[in-house]
């Protein structure tokens, strides 16, 4: 990152990114919110992979990906529920500028360069209004997870992960056996 958009956007004492003035122009270029994403991205999908992975392994019935450019980068295509969180426009820019204490262009301009909420409300399975209090949001997202955790889907998914991992610890042991048999 340092590399590619400079030292002004790092805390000289800290070495800390200061996202918001990273946004700030990411968010109104496009030319250079394709080159952050390009060096974000495969580090993102590396550590989103490792995330699934444990937790599948620990047994989670439910694992949630909170992911801002879900569908722009496609990874919703490998997800077998996508549930989108929404509200009205000027609810998400109020809400931006008071979390990250932007202005209100930025925080326009923030939305405006990601994929319209109508469309994210198209392709997702599940949607969660969320115009009202962090009360009422934290209720229905209750609700949900006991709904998602009565599912089959994941006893499943784990199901299949394991058979994998079995057949290739099977086929690592069963080509160790054959090599050191050769050697012998």
């Amino acid at each position: 990152m340092y590399w590619e958009f400079g030292s002004e956007f790092f805390d000289s004492t800290t070495g800390a990114l200061d996202r918001t003035k990273l946004g700030s122009v990411v968010f109104k270029d496009a030319e250079k919110r394709r080159k952050l994403n390009s060096v974000l991205h495969p580090a993102i999908r590396w550590e989103m992979f490792l995330q699934i992975l444990k937790y599948i392994l620990f047994g989670s019935r439910t694992i949630v990906l909170d992911t801002p450019l879900l569908f722009e980068s496609g990874y919703h295509k490998i997800l077998g529920t996508v549930i989108v969180v929404w509200c009205d426009d000027e609810t998400q820019i109020s809400r931006l500028m008071l979390r990250d204490g932007s202005s209100r262009e930025d925080a326009a301009a923030r939305i405006a360069a990601q994929m319209p909420i109508s469309k994210k409300m198209e392709l997702g399975t599940i949607l969660i209004d969320n115009n009202g209090s962090k009360e009422e949001l934290e209720r229905k997202v209750e609700a949900l997870v006991k709904e998602l955790n009565s599912r089959w889907t994941p006893m499943l998914v784990r199901g299949v992960v394991y058979s994998i991992l079995a057949a290739l610890s099977w086929l690592l042991i069963k080509g160790t056996l054959a090599l050191l048999h050769t050697v012998a």
